[in-house]
């Protein structure tokens, strides 16, 4: 942007080679700067949980040591201990070698759809959320406290996506022309907007 080259904005670009304007970079290299630090304060808090959000894709290579699991109520010795005795029982350390090797193949699948802008295809491949899941609730229980942390890492993120989408439902059922809707209705509404069925 400094540059005055606008490689990366193109149609700001083609605005100003059309128009023959004067473009302040300035400005923009400033809007720029106060959105790159906004980001950088609201995401502040996960550079202390940089550890430990990669150990839902690679507990066995996790060092214990540097995983923040305060937030998680998780015992410490305990999940060293179960980390060991996972790392040495092939059953249960392949099913995140199965686990590793699926989330690639997903992630290919994903790259070959969006190059072939098939957006709606993208929905038919399984989340991501749903495998990690899947391959931690595979362990027995006396893997409890692994489990445990697992799940926190997975759910970090749950409620915000929750509050999300039922906003975005409530502002879908209760349009201009459906304004009038009994609290108890909307409620109705929700349930099945926000509920996901499939009959068997």
């Amino acid at each position: 942007m400094e540059s005055s080259k606008l490689l990366h904005f193109k149609s700001l670009k083609q605005y100003r080679d059309e128009t023959n304007a004067t473009i302040d970079t300035n400005y923009f290299s400033i809007a720029l700067k106060n959105i790159k630090d906004g980001f950088a304060e609201r995401f502040e808090q996960f550079k202390t949980n940089k550890s430990t959000l990669p150990f839902i894709l690679n507990p066995l290579n996790t060092n214990t040591n540097e995983i923040n699991i305060e937030p998680f109520g998780i015992d410490a010795g305990s999940l060293q201990m179960q980390l060991l005795d996972l790392k040495t029982k092939d059953l249960w350390s392949g099913k995140f070698t199965e686990l590793k090797s699926k989330l690639e193949e997903l992630e290919v699948q994903k790259c070959m759809h969006i190059a072939q802008h098939k957006w709606s295809a993208l929905k038919e491949i399984p989340r991501v959320e749903a495998l990690t899941f899947g391959a931690f609730n595979s362990l027995p229980e006396c893997y409890s406290e692994v489990k445990k942390l697992a799940y926190g890492v997975l759910t970090i993120f749950g409620l915000t996506y929750s509050c999300e989408q039922a906003f975005s439902c409530t502002n879908i059922i209760k349009s201009k022309v459906r304004s009038q809707q009994t609290n108890k209705n909307l409620e109705s509404c929700l349930k099945l907007k926000t509920t996901s069925y499939k009959p068997g």
